[in-house]
């Protein structure tokens, strides 16, 4: 077996060497804090923002675009501020450097978009086969409210840019840089992170909280082979791009 193919299976992530990194448990606990953090202002701009007014109601809805939208716009930017400052305060590495958003090649790239593709294919023949929408609830009714109120056009940034790069500067980003070594505990490190990625979309069916976890597994390689959480991150917005469209010729379709 040669050289390029030992590295294609179980690839090691190409960091620099000079980069200091966070042990796991610095690692997990620097991230539940800016998660918390990121989340509790999010609390308080909300709350702050429908003190003097309440958003549009919609028969029927159980998920409001508006707060989706306000909540991932408020939330993501933060974490990821905070997330690069501990980065560069207890590493001493350039934020950019540490949490993986530097450049990649075109043929990481179209590997990676391949692979989701056919994911995505995957997910959208075996929803129909077991009676499971491939819109999800969530997505329709978050997208029907934000329409009625204004938001719908914050409510795809946020979804399609926005929450991408957040989810993926912390999953990929920094808890990939703390956890993730070469070998064994590399691979059983992916698995953990694309685990707890996929149980933040409960909002979602077990289908496809299960297709997360696989797209998750598939990021996290993609990271791996190529060093490069900006990467995964276009990736991501690509699936979610992809997601979003759908969305909207359903509800275009329904309104027909």
């Amino acid at each position: 077996m040669s050289e390029a193919e030992t590295i294609a299976i179980a690839p090691t992530p190409p960091e620099p060497a000079s980069t200091r990194t966070l042990g796991v448990w610095a690692t997990l606990g620097w991230a539940l804090l800016a998660f918390v953090v990121s989340q509790a202002v999010c609390v308080v701009v909300v709350l702050i923002w429908f003190a003097d007014r309440a958003p549009g109601s919609v028969t029927g809805i159980t998920y409001d675009g508006t707060l989706v939208a306000l909540g991932a716009l408020v939330s993501n930017p933060i974490m990821v501020v905070l997330l690069g400052a501990i980065a560069r305060w207890r590493t001493g590495t350039r934020a950019t450097e540490y949490l993986g958003l530097t450049a990649f090649t075109w043929r990481d790239f179209l590997v990676g978009f391949a692979v989701i593709a056919l994911l995505a294919a995957a997910g959208d023949l075996m929803g129909p086969l077991l009676g499971i929408d491939i819109v999800p609830p969530f997505q329709t009714e978050a997208f029907t409210s934000a329409s009625a109120n204004g938001w719908l056009l914050p409510l795809v940034v946020a979804i399609v840019l926005v929450g991408p790069a957040g989810e993926e500067i912390l999953f990929r980003g920094f808890l990939f840089r703390g956890w993730v070594g070469p070998g064994g505990r590399g691979v059983i490190a992916v698995a953990i992170i694309s685990l707890l990625w996929a149980l933040m979309h409960v909002q979602y069916a077990w289908i496809f909280v299960a297709q997360i976890f696989v797209i998750g597994l598939v990021l996290g390689w993609i990271r791996w082979r190529s060093g490069s959480a900006l990467l995964t991150t276009v990736l991501h917005v690509v699936i979610n791009l992809e997601s979003t469209i759908e969305t909207l010729i359903r509800l275009a379709w329904l309104s027909i």
